[in-house]
């Protein structure tokens, strides 16, 4: 918007007629009924029958993590400068012959 204002231009040719009064208008043409009382309701015996359970999962307490787990293909292996296996580096590398 602050482009189209820097240079003059018509701000109604970027946006959306749904956005305009009179799709706003249009959408309450059309009258809505309220549902009748739950008392009257013909439901079908097969959709009556069925029987909607809550999902298993339980929500755990607190608040959740924010970094996303990383894949083993996306997480860089360390390598160890002195003996050159993968695993560990060098400070943590059992590798290396003892000096007398």
């Amino acid at each position: 918007m602050a482009v189209i204002q820097k240079f003059h231009m018509d701000s109604y040719k970027y946006c959306s007629d749904y956005y305009s009064i009179d799709y706003l208008l249009k959408t309450y043409e059309i009258p809505v009924n309220p549902l009748p009382d739950e008392t009257t309701w013909q439901i079908p015996e097969d959709v009556s029958s069925q029987v909607v359970l809550p999902p298993k999962g339980k929500i755990k307490p607190g608040r959740p993590k924010k970094k996303r787990g990383i894949g083993g293909w996306e997480g860089n292996t360390v390598t160890c400068a002195l003996c050159g296996r993968k695993g560990h580096n060098q400070r943590t590398c059992r590798n290396i012959p003892k000096r007398d």
